[in-house]
């Protein structure tokens, strides 16, 4: 049994290595310098890091009351409202954009635009894109930090007189501060990777909605393979980081 659970480890963990190392043999070092200082990716980088910097933002800002909701409340429908906000998770990506083009294109779009507001296809929508898609994993991890306190210690202190804000902001946070800096490492993480939601909502336009995965998908459109490879790559290395992060700060949920 030991062996054979052992010998199925070791595959997973070979095919991974041989997946990840595919694209890292692929680029020349020279080549992979030159192409990281290309206009383009450039461009790619620095889009994906003012989204998905304004998308995680939302999401975290969101996200720690909606937790703190659903972790410390008894209310009629917690249930639902749980399994709902689940479902930007488990809901096919390219069906997450198609179903955010209806609703900020074909209903809201004639309102927003009387406004002067513009999302599809535009950099805005992108944030958007990444924050629906994300929530989930901002929700969930610091859901799990905060289900981690005791709830005695809670009590004591309201026992004192401490108030519930004064609760969740002199205790609560303080004891949660690593997993909400986990979840938000993951969030952050999760949302620079998305690219099906990207592609229907906001398109693949070179130099606009040009994101990291956006990149990857353009290039290789193209044929121009080493460029690709060197935009997975970045992304393959902040995704390393990201978990290495997540894990060294003891993050909980759904990813761990």
């Amino acid at each position: 049994m030991r062996s054979a659970c052992l010998l199925c480890l070791a595959l997973l963990v070979a095919f991974v290595l041989a997946v990840v190392g595919s694209c890292v043999r692929y680029v020349p070092a020279a080549t992979f310098v030159t192409t990281l200082f290309s206009e383009e990716i450039l461009f790619a980088i620095r889009l994906s890091l003012a989204t998905t910097a304004a998308s995680t933002g939302a999401a975290m800002l969101i996200g720690i009351p909606a937790a703190y909701a659903l972790s410390r409340y008894r209310f009629r429908g917690a249930s639902l409202a749980d399994t709902i906000l689940d479902l930007p998770m488990v809901f096919p990506a390219v069906a997450s954009g198609f179903a955010l083009l209806l609703l900020f294109g074909y209903y809201l779009g004639d309102e927003l635009a009387a406004h002067g507001w513009r999302v599809p296809h535009t950099q805005h929508g992108i944030s958007v894109a990444q924050f629906f898609c994300a929530l989930t994993i901002a929700v969930r991890t610091v859901k799990a930090a905060l289900d981690s306190i005791p709830a005695r210690l809670l009590d004591v202190a309201r026992t004192l007189g401490s108030g519930e804000w004064r609760v969740f902001r002199r205790i609560m946070l303080p004891l949660a501060r690593n997993g909400i800096l986990a979840g938000t490492i993951m969030t952050w993480s999760y949302a620079l990777g998305l690219f099906g939601p990207i592609m229907m909502f906001c398109g693949a336009t070179r130099m606009r909605t040009e994101v990291l995965p956006v990149s990857v998908y353009l290039n290789t459109a193209v044929g121009d393979l080493e460029e690709a490879a060197a935009a997975t790559v970045i992304l393959l290395a902040i995704a390393l980081g990201s978990l290495l992060l997540f894990r060294r700060l003891g993050g909980r949920g759904y990813l761990m």
